[in-house]
């Protein structure tokens, strides 16, 4: 008699299964949940912070050199964009000089000297009794513009909380 034919064939283990995965799947699946909340919100209120300054684009790209008022419109939605972003005392009163060095403040450096030039343009323009000059308007209309999509914001409401914080 063969003595290896008393022994038991050679159990295979049974087939491991996916389900339910080890703890440290459920903690990468979670981190990957919570990153994904964050980016959704941070994504969300970019887009809410942001709404005014594409509505205001959209409505420089309404206005036309046809219109007889583009530069008192387009400097009264500078002022609704500031006032909308910023605390109004502090550019509410602002005209002339010390409105177009406030709205440069905003800007990057590298964006200033074009917008000064287009804006003291625009400022020769604003209250004159005939119509306004188009010729300046293509021009001017970028330089607004390029205000619009590049100046530093702050949310009156973050600078309120932040103030509120040191009162």
């Amino acid at each position: 008699m063969n003595p290896l034919d008393q022994l038991k064939d050679i159990h295979i283990p049974s087939q491991i299964s996916p389900w339910p995965p080890a703890y440290g799947w459920w903690l990468v699946a979670f981190f990957i949940l919570l990153v994904l909340i964050v980016l959704i919100t941070a994504w969300v209120k970019h887009r809410q912070y942001n709404a005014a300054r594409r509505h205001a684009l959209n409505e420089l790209a309404s206005i036309t050199s046809n219109q007889s008022d583009w530069p008192i419109r387009m400097n009264t939605l500078l002022k609704r964009t500031c006032m909308h972003y910023l605390p109004s005392e502090q550019h509410a009163n602002l005209h002339s000089q010390r409105w177009q060095a406030y709205l440069c403040e905003q800007l990057p450096s590298s964006q200033q000297g074009s917008f000064n030039a287009a804006f003291s343009a625009l400022q020769t323009q604003l209250y004159r009794p005939a119509t306004a000059d188009s010729t300046q308007f293509t021009a001017i209309q970028a330089q607004v513009g390029v205000w619009l999509k590049y100046a530093k914001l702050k949310d009156v409401s973050e600078s309120s909380s932040t103030g509120a914080a040191h009162v």
